[in-house]
């Protein structure tokens, strides 16, 4: 039952999206706009465009998929701190947080074991999923300070056609400021609960001679919840099931882009240290010596020239490194013998280099191709792991990728338009995978858009999936694996009721095979990589989103997704429904800038069966701009209500549910020099 506090939570968040934008509604009277505005600057003169959808600049209404865009603005007034809690505001997305993890689940799939490995992440078009996990990190140890992001673009749906594997369920684009956007030198620091402080230094200009330049580094430490409770660990010996001071975490980041005319040279580094306190993969519990170090480097040069017969022709060289190192401290001794305290060490080392190369041409008035090449080259795929009796694994392998992809977004009318894509991948380890993707966008009036959209995807199962072992300690690897596979289904109406509120709405189904999971052998007990023959998920997503020249915005957003395996049993992980409503207003004489965000689940299934309980989060961040000149300030409040919940366990668990933590605070300063 939920609590109190909780109820009254909901009952207000479900007043306000009733209320609220009916409210505002009825203060916009049509009649008494401008008359100079015609039609199509009444419906069309602010429609934001975005760039990840077909990889050039079009509007949202002609885009072939259901986009999402998150602004800096936005980011600052919501308070967001990570990339994580940026895709949460999201309508069809959920994440969550085993203590040592952070996952992003997306329209009714979040795969227990998946390290975010069945969305694209890019950073200014260059792919961030590394190439041993296939995963992503979305939270701190995000490669991006999250303060450089100039808007977060977000393509929903199988996008293979363009981007080959792991463009699963979609695409993740964030586009970084330029060295403009700062025009000086800037300072940002920030403190907040448990210990948690962070620390920036940027600067960013554009000089006379035409360099623009913007580099940055920051530094963040927390301490974390000092004291967790885990009733799986209730005894003497394992400090009463409460884990003291094991929940620490440590970033370092640093950013350097360079844009000189058609020339574009951007590098990058991120580490990662986590404490985790959780006792997982049956590790000696409450151990101050159990965490993990992961970190990403590279360096993306990029060419972007615009011929004369008007071809957008895009050149790219990249290079990655990714390394990871984790920690496990084990008690090998059998039961009455002395203590035999081990660590066990697991590294990871990955390397990779690739170049892209897209031509973009209108060809007739009313065709729009797009030609592209990809290949990437995985020199290093190197798992190892051992403790002071021996080495259990020392795999180290390699593979290659090369990609061609073409598409025409053609035009059959001023309202019809049809978009087609297909791209094949040569994979040196799984041979080839052709996806298509079809859409087709109609506008029966200026103010609608009708979009019936097809489209396929997979993702080939990567190093750790296919090799890894443990010596039978936790986990072993796999006889065989399949890449799986989706086939999508999506009718999206977008709906401009006035210049201030816009309605979108999707209907979807989405058929997955030889889907992906970490499962226990009951032969052995040992966790292994395996493919579910079947996963179906369909789900609705209502999004009323508003904007007024005064300064406030907002949405309100409903999703509910059914996700069910062959055998017609629920996922886990995911809920039913989710209510979201984020609201900005100016408060006292615009000094403030007041952001809400509400954000109901609920309950999701868990390994064990059962079911965490629904959930109302309540976040709250008040901002100033103008106090002093060229300082920021920023104070937030998260989960405002303390409310108690949990998410699921996964098999390397204890715990059938994990606590989240409680209300925490944030302040935060920026000041320009």
């Amino acid at each position: 039952m939920l609590k109190t506090h909780t109820a009254y939570s909901l009952i207000a968040l479900l007043l306000l999206a009733i209320s609220y934008p009916q409210h505002l509604f009825a203060q916009t009277d049509l009649a008494a706009l401008d008359s100079s505005l015609g039609d199509e600057d009444l419906f069309f003169g602010d429609i934001p465009s975005v760039f990840s959808a077909s990889k050039y600049e079009q509007k949202i209404t002609e885009a072939p998929a259901r986009i999402s865009i998150v602004t800096a603005d936005e980011i600052r007034h919501y308070g967001y701190r990570t990339l994580l809690e940026v895709l949460n505001s999201l309508p069809g997305f959920q994440i969550s947080y085993d203590r040592s993890y952070s996952y992003v689940g997306v329209r009714g799939f979040a795969v227990p074991g998946d390290f975010n490995t069945r969305v694209l992440v890019l950073v200014d078009g260059h792919r961030m999923n590394e190439n041993i996990y296939d995963g992503v990190l979305v939270d701190y140890g995000s490669v991006i300070d999250i303060d450089l992001i100039e808007r977060v673009e977000v393509v929903r749906g199988p996008s293979s056609s363009l981007y080959g594997s792991s463009a699963f369920f979609g695409v993740i684009n964030i586009i970084t400021k330029k060295g403009r956007d700062i025009q000086g030198a800037e300072v940002s620091v920030s403190t907040g609960s448990q210990a948690s402080n962070k620390l920036r230094l940027s600067y960013g200009n554009r000089l006379e001679n035409g360099l623009e330049m913007l580099i940055s580094a920051s530094a963040y430490e927390t301490d974390g919840d000092n004291s967790i409770y885990y009733a799986e660990f209730d005894d003497p010996e394992t400090n009463n099931g409460i884990a003291q001071d094991a929940d620490a975490a440590t970033s370092d980041n640093f950013y350097l882009k360079l844009a000189y005319e058609e020339f574009t040279l951007v590098t990058s580094y991120e580490e990662y240290d986590e404490h985790f306190p959780t006792g997982s993969y049956e590790i000696l519990f409450n151990d101050p010596r159990a965490h993990t170090l992961e970190g990403h480097a590279y360096v993306n040069l990029k060419y972007q020239h615009l011929l004369e017969n008007g071809a957008d022709v895009t050149a790219r060289l990249f290079y990655d490194d990714y390394w990871y190192d984790g920690f496990y401290p084990y008690n090998y001794a059998e039961a009455g013998d002395p203590p035999d305290e081990v660590v066990f060490n697991e590294e990871a080392r990955g390397n990779w280099w690739g170049a892209e190369l897209q031509v973009s041409q209108q060809f007739f008035d009313n065709h729009r191709m797009t030609f592209g090449f990809e290949y990437r080259n995985s020199l290093h795929e190197k798992q190892l792991n051992y403790d002071i009796y021996d080495v259990y694994m020392d795999s180290d392998e390699n593979s290659t990728v090369t990609s061609l992809f073409l598409q025409d977004e053609f035009r059959l009318s001023d309202n019809v338009i049809l978009n087609m894509g297909l791209r094949f991948d040569d994979f040196s380890t799984f041979g080839n995978n052709t996806n298509p993707r079809l859409a087709a966008i109609w506008n029966p009036q200026q103010s609608s858009t009708v979009k019936f959209l097809y489209g396929t995807a997979f993702r080939a199962p990567n190093a750790y999936e296919l090799y890894f072992e443990d010596g039978g300690i936790s986990q072993k690897a796999p006889e065989s694996l399949d890449s799986e596979t989706i086939e999508s289904y999506e009718i999206i109406l977008e709906q401009k009721f006035n210049e201030n509120l816009n309605l979108v709405a999707s209907l979807y189904r989405n058929n997955i095979e030889d889907l992906l999971a970490l499962d226990t052998d009951p032969a052995d007990d040992l966790l292994v990589f395996v493919n579910i023959d079947k996963a179906t998920a369909e789900g609705i997503e209502l999004e009323l989103q508003g904007h007024w020249q005064d300064g406030r915005s907002g949405s309100v957003s409903y999703s509910y997704q059914q996700s069910e395996d062959d055998s017609g049993s629920r996922l886990v992980n995911t809920p039913r429904n989710m209510v979201k409503l984020n609201l900005t207003v100016p408060v006292l004489n615009d000094s403030f800038n007041t952001g809400v965000e509400l954000i109901y689940e609920s309950g999701r299934k868990t390994l064990g069966g059962d079911q965490t309980d629904a959930r109302v989060i309540t976040n709250l961040t008040l901002f100033n701009a103008n106090w002093v000149d060229n300082m920021k300030l920023s104070a937030s409040v998260y989960n405002l209500m303390d409310e108690d919940y949990s998410d699921p366990g996964f098999e390397e668990h204890e715990q059938n549910q994990l606590v989240q933590d409680g209300r925490t605070f944030r302040l935060k300063l920026d000041y320009l020099f």
